[in-house]
């Protein structure tokens, strides 16, 4: 993947979420709560806490899988459905192979929390929250790594000062690493764990600014597919003033992976909802409510 700085992108985002239409049986559209997994066929994979399922669905088929949790003691944080149709589950500093069936089939103990996940066709990656960024890639058949990327955490540090460093795997199958401090990504290979670059991106013809604050518990990244575009979930005022200007409450910035472009749009959404995918050229967020809203991005 080239990154190239060029000039400032122009765009106009419809701050105005839209609500989507209900379906038959669960329905994601009114019924989705917390995070999700978002595949590359467009469909979803949300937990109930209700019923203690995590359901597959999507805007047009609706639910198409279940898979019963009923045998963990907490609910999930992260998920992941391998090629087989098994759940990998992260619940705590525990990794969970479950089958359809919702038999458990393998327990695996984790070094810390995991802030983020993202996968291929070989396996699955976690992210920790660590003070620095500390990945492991691990098999779908047995759950062992692959490789492991940073320094692995001790017992002190996983419980000391954490950060989220947010993952998404883009459509080259290339690793995007997020940091707590800018929107500046590390370039992962994802079959070696080995570090490939550094992106620089820009806002107009300066660099793309530092957070407010210094380093964030970052929210989620989610990829646009087919655009080589990432969106990135903020509060306006994780973001400089001279940058900020009259944005409020939740902002997506848009992450040009092509030009290295970065734009902050509005979303007329509150902090408190969840950003979990882009769908139909809509970023795609949780109401804390319940169910799903659309806001349109460009």
């Amino acid at each position: 993947m080239r990154l190239h700085p060029s000039r400032t992108l122009t765009l106009c985002a419809l701050a105005v979420a839209t609500v989507l239409l209900p379906a038959q049986g669960w329905d994601g559209a009114t019924q989705a709560q917390g995070w999700a997994r978002q595949d590359k066929d467009d469909s979803f994979t949300f937990y109930d806490p209700g019923a203690k399922v995590l359901h597959t669905w999507m805007r047009d088929g609706g639910e198409i899988r279940t898979i019963p949790l009923g045998r963990l003691e907490t609910p999930p944080s992260k998920w992941i459905v391998d090629p087989r149709g098994n759940a990998w589950v992260v619940d705590g500093t525990t990794l969970t192979q479950i089958e359809p069936t919702g038999r458990i089939t393998k327990t695996i103990k984790l070094p810390a929390e995991v802030g983020s996940v993202c996968w291929d066709t070989k396996g699955f990656v976690l992210s920790f929250k660590t003070q620095e960024p500390y990945l492991e890639k691990r098999r779908y058949s047995d759950g062992d790594d692959l490789w492991i990327f940073g320094a692995k955490p001790g017992n002190k540090e996983a419980l000391s000062n954490r950060n989220l460093h947010p993952l998404l795997m883009d459509d080259l199958d290339h690793i995007l690493l997020g940091n707590g401090n800018d929107l500046n990504l590390s370039l992962i290979n994802a079959d070696s764990g080995k570090k490939e670059g550094e992106t620089a991106f820009k806002l107009g013809k300066d660099p793309a600014p530092a957070f407010a604050g210094g380093s964030l518990d970052r929210g989620p990244l989610c990829l646009w597919s087919g655009k080589n575009v990432a969106f990135a979930s903020l509060k306006a005022t994780d973001l400089p003033d001279a940058v900020r200007g009259t944005l409020q409450g939740q902002v997506l910035a848009r992450i040009d992976l092509t030009s290295s472009a970065v734009a902050f749009l509005p979303t007329g959404l509150g902090d408190d909802h969840l950003l979990v995918g882009v769908l139909e050229g809509n970023a795609v967020f949780v109401n804390p409510k319940g169910g799903l809203l659309l806001v349109p991005v460009k």
